[in-house]
């Protein structure tokens, strides 16, 4: 029985760790998916009035 308890407590955790570690990725992808959106903008801004 103790054997198991470890395993289950050793598998919530890497879950717990898993979960924290793709919010981490996830948030960092969309902040730079957001930038390179608005340096497109900014480029095509620029590129249509100002060229």
């Amino acid at each position: 029985m103790d054997s198991n308890f470890t395993y289950y407590i050793f598998v919530l955790v890497a879950i717990i760790v898993g979960i924290i570690i793709i919010k981490k990725v996830t948030s960092c992808l969309f902040r730079i998916i957001s930038l390179l959106v608005i340096v497109a903008i900014l480029a095509y801004l620029y590129f249509t009035f100002f060229r």
